[in-house]
């Protein structure tokens, strides 16, 4: 599902020029006038304007699936209608054809305009009404109602399918009053005033009901005399007469057990279940009574917000495919605030639990939401695939840019110096790339300081790998001793590189490449239990294959001290090599899970860096 956006402010219930104000007033007062002001007062306001990337929409509080869209002059063929994406219901005239239902799709056109005999044609709000009555609900799933003028047979037509399940479930008053004021509005807009005794109300019945639709249909007719009717934003107005039907249809008190929640996003779960997450003052089984209502059984995860830091987590669907324990892992894995201490983290039972007790948690309603839908549907072998192949492609980038220059100028197996430029130029490329991708999910690509200190723990298994050439450490040039007094006497060109290589090695290989990896694959995280995940295994891959070309561009200082030979690839320092490369790109992969920061490995390369130049610099 699309994330939902924070509510949009409704100042004037109708968004007009200045001019119109006291046309809007007039329509306003007989509204009131019908419905008592006092009445009003005790009703919830439930029409909500929200945005997101395709624009404004109107939403019910009772149903926030539900879409309301009025693009005004819009419409759209009667052949595009019916190939419209799943869940559209055209109103009057936002379709040119004939009314149709597509239950397969759920694709609806309810219209008495085109492709019909207009005079035995049920009017919009009618058909609507229909639907409601023989069961309709939309609460089921998402849906998009379109129309394009906010006229009243529109306007009552969106409010009958949104409170379709209150006229369904109420044979009371408030049932009887919808229905006389959809059946009377219906009549005119099909045959005109004059035929209004077809409803067949009763002198007096008729009369009330009249008086109650007028001062509806006041407001439209002052705005269109004031001649603003096109300048009218429809959404607050459809918005502020949504309300007004309400004052005319409810009773007071009749949400006397109403209690507010905001609904911040939805996730897709899988089998037709979704998670909530909501914001709210009452507790989570009262949020969970309400949902339930709203959602039916799709409801299969709450996820109740009681402040931006604090969670808590219900699994109200038993037998969904996984339990709130994978959830948990994927949020410790995500959240920058867990596991600042042994029991920071986001945990709990498999049916509740919650977020970081001592801190709270820093990710965002759109982070959690994330974590749910890669906890209950993990990606597949395919999207793993391509997750692999991403991050292949994106390291190869950085890395070619910094070894071009070196290529390029024909330098012989460790017989040159590789070029500072382009290496910077890698870093550069690299650093970028990273800071695109971690601009929304910085933790999961390493950007943060480190948590814990068990990841140290694997400084020895790094060191040892550097000292048999797995380690990126740029030579000096022209057989300068390896020594920090000969890098000084060189210029500042081989410090340069010296610096800058093992930095380009972290970023582009423990930051881009194992950040792409860990979204799609299981992993560890700070005070975690010890595993060697996928991840982390792929990265040391991807490492090694690039360390090959680093290793005959630049040489391998350390692999020459320990072969004795001179620089080339001899079976000795071939085989040292190897090793190092496995042992120190696994250790640095591992402590970058663990710490959930890139400063880790790269403290590891720096430190590495400094206990090669010591050995070398002994003999």
């Amino acid at each position: 599902m699309e994330p939902h956006s924070p509510h949009l402010p409704l100042a004037d219930p109708v968004a007009v020029p200045k001019r119109m104000e006291e046309a809007v007033a007039i329509g306003a007062a007989a509204a009131l006038a019908a419905t008592g002001e006092a009445e009003g007062a005790e009703l919830p306001d439930r029409y909500l304007l929200r945005e997101d990337e395709r624009g404004r929409y109107l939403s019910c509080i009772d149903l926030p699936e539900v879409k309301v869209r009025i693009e005004r002059g819009q419409t759209t063929t009667a052949a595009a209608a019916r190939k419209a994406p799943e869940g559209t219901i055209f109103l009057d005239g936002a379709a040119q054809g004939e009314p149709f239902l597509d239950l397969e799709r759920r694709v609806y056109n309810l219209d008495h305009h085109e492709e019909c005999v207009r005079s035995f044609t049920l009017a919009t709000c009618e058909q609507a009404l229909v639907l409601a009555l023989r069961g309709f609900d939309l609460r089921e799933k998402p849906w998009t109602l379109r129309a394009n003028e906010p006229d009243l047979d529109t306007l009552l037509a969106v409010w009958v399918l949104l409170n379709a399940a209150h006229l369904k479930d109420d044979a009371t008053e408030t049932r009887r009053a919808a229905l006389q004021l959809v059946r009377l509005e219906g009549v005119i807009d099909v045959h005109g005033l004059e035929l209004q005794e077809l409803t067949a109300f009763p002198a007096e019945l008729l009369a009330e009901t009249w008086r109650r639709l007028e001062g509806l249909r006041e407001r439209e007719l002052a705005i269109k005399r004031a001649g603003e009717w096109g300048e009218m934003e429809p959404l607050a107005y459809t918005a502020s007469q949504l309300a007004a039907v309400d004052r005319l249809v409810y009773p007071p008190g009749h949400f006397a057990g109403f209690r507010g929640f905001e609904e911040l996003t939805t996730v897709e779960l899988g089998r037709d279940r979704i998670a909530v997450v909501c914001r709210a003052e009452s507790g989570i089984y009262e949020v969970e009574r309400e949902l339930k209502r709203l959602y039916g059984r799709r409801l299969g995860v709450i996820v109740l917000q009681k402040d931006p830091a604090t969670y808590t987590l219900r699994q109200v669907d038993h037998f969904l495919p996984a339990g709130l324990e994978a959830v948990y892992e994927k949020l410790n894995v995500l959240d920058p605030a867990a596991s600042r201490g042994s029991h920071n983290r986001w945990g709990g039972s498999g049916e509740i639990g919650g977020s970081p007790r001592k801190t709270g948690t820093e990710l965002a309603p759109a982070e959690i939401a994330d974590a749910f839908r890669l906890a209950y549907r993990p990606p597949g072998p395919v999207a793993r695939l391509a997750a692999a192949g991403t991050a292949m492609g994106l390291s190869a980038v950085p890395m070619a840019v910094a070894l071009w220059g070196t290529v390029r100028s024909g330098v012989e197996a460790g017989e040159g110096v590789i070029d500072p430029v382009f290496v910077a130029a890698g870093l550069g490329v690299a650093l970028a790339l990273l800071a695109a991708l971690a601009r929304k999910r910085p933790r999961l690509y390493g950007v943060h300081l480190p948590r814990g200190w068990d990841w140290l723990g694997l400084l020895p298994a790094a060191l040892a790998g550097a000292l048999f050439g797995g380690a990126w450490i740029a030579m000096p040039p022209d057989g300068a001793r390896f020594s920090l007094a000969g890098l000084l006497q060189a210029g500042p060109a081989p410090l340069l590189a010296l610096l800058a290589l093992p930095l380009l090695a972290e970023v582009t290989f423990r930051g881009l490449a194992q950040g792409i990896l860990m979204r799609r694959f299981r992993v560890q995280h700070p005070g975690g239990r010890w595993f060697i995940s996928g991840p982390a295994v792929l990265c040391s891959l991807l490492y090694a294959v690039w360390s090959v070309p680093v290793w005959l561009l630049v040489g391998a200082p350390a692999a020459r001290f320990w072969s004795g030979l001179a620089p080339g690839p001899s079976p000795l320092a071939i085989g040292g090599f190897a090793l190092g490369t496995a042992l120190f790109g696994l250790a640095a992969a591992i402590a970058r899970e663990r710490s959930a920061s890139l400063l880790a490995p790269a403290l590891f390369h720096y430190l590495a860096l400094a206990a090669v130049l010591a050995v070398l610099g002994l003999s």
